[in-house]
């Protein structure tokens, strides 16, 4: 079972991510809370968090986003390929869905986690 990733394990991991599949081409990290409203991005998006927890890859075909999802998983992260919009791409993060934990935050969050 994956395990919550701490901010350093999340940009070791995003790292050997991008050594290992020069093919992605990162595209969004951190995001404002505002903007991540307007590109589609849920309320609890890692993308808004304090210290962002997700980042956005895309690749010249569905088969290496795939091979770079296999990749991110086997790091630990938590993987999504979807279009909201602007194209398909990889979604990374290294938390789970929803709201991170109490715990998680008072030891790597701001106060809300968000701005």
């Amino acid at each position: 079972m994956k395990r919550p990733m701490t901010p350093v394990e999340f940009d070791a991991a995003k790292r050997e991510l991008e050594r290992r599949c020069p093919f992605l081409s990162a595209t969004s990290g951190r995001r404002h809370a505002d903007r991540n409203l307007r590109v589609g991005g849920r309320r609890d998006s890692k993308h808004a968090m304090l210290p962002c927890m997700a980042q956005d890859y895309v690749a010249d075909s569905q088969e290496l986003m795939e091979e770079g999802a296999h990749v991110a998983v086997s790091l630990g992260m938590w993987t999504l390929i979807h279009d909201v919009g602007v194209g398909n791409h990889l979604h990374t993060q290294g938390l789970p869905t929803g709201p991170p934990s109490e715990q998680w935050l008072a030891e790597h969050g701001e106060e809300n986690g968000k701005e």
